[in-house]
């Protein structure tokens, strides 16, 4: 579930190195005050439409349509788009000392919406992909572990690198939903590239 943290990790990555870039630039002056909005103007109200009634004689029941996906892999789209918008609110870091807080909720996140997709990617019978995936996903939180170390001493520099290594992973986990057909767990492989 990497995939979803990604432009968080990359902006943590970064966070430091242009803080600090920032810094030497005077980048992190007094910022300009906002533009004020204009206020919004009404839309013009229409009449409703009159509608002409039909005979009911002529209504036929409506035939229910069989799922062609299996529920686990429904469910599983649904896990995916959950998790993408959870990661899509997280704050993002402005200051190295906000990089640290934010990994410790992405590692959280992660590991709820790993075990979930886990364990529905289990109920769909293929254990080599169930298999594959937990492996997948022991790397990525290993790996998501090395990146907070990482911010928590204060070792910026270290950052890019530690996200570097995780986007192979997070490439292999985004092939293995495509090839389960989970397209709401994939991202486009512009995404995952550093």
């Amino acid at each position: 579930m990497f995939r979803f943290f990604a432009v968080v990790l990359v902006i943590g990555a970064f966070g430091g190195a242009l803080y600090f870039g920032g810094g030497a630039l005077g980048a992190w002056e007094s910022p300009k005050p906002e533009p004020v909005a204009l206020p919004k103007q009404q839309a013009k109200k229409h009449s409703p439409r009159k509608r002409h009634a039909r005979p009911a004689a002529s209504a036929q029941p409506v035939k229910r349509t069989v799922p062609t996906k299996p529920s686990w892999l429904v469910e599983l789209n649904a896990t995916c788009r959950r998790a993408r918008r959870e990661s899509e609110s997280m704050h993002q870091p402005a200051i190295p000392e906000e990089i640290a807080p934010t990994l410790r909720k992405t590692i959280v996140m992660n590991r709820r919406a790993n075990r979930e997709t886990a364990a529905l990617v289990s109920r769909s019978g293929n254990t080599a992909a169930a298999a594959q995936l937990r492996s997948l996903y022991a790397q990525d939180e290993a790996l998501l572990q090395r990146l907070l170390g990482a911010a928590e001493d204060g070792r910026y520099q270290q950052l890019q690198g530690i996200a570097r290594s995780l986007i192979p992973v997070a490439r292999a986990e985004n092939n293995l939903f495509a090839r389960l057909g989970a397209h709401a767990c994939t991202v486009p492989p512009d995404d995952l590239a550093f």
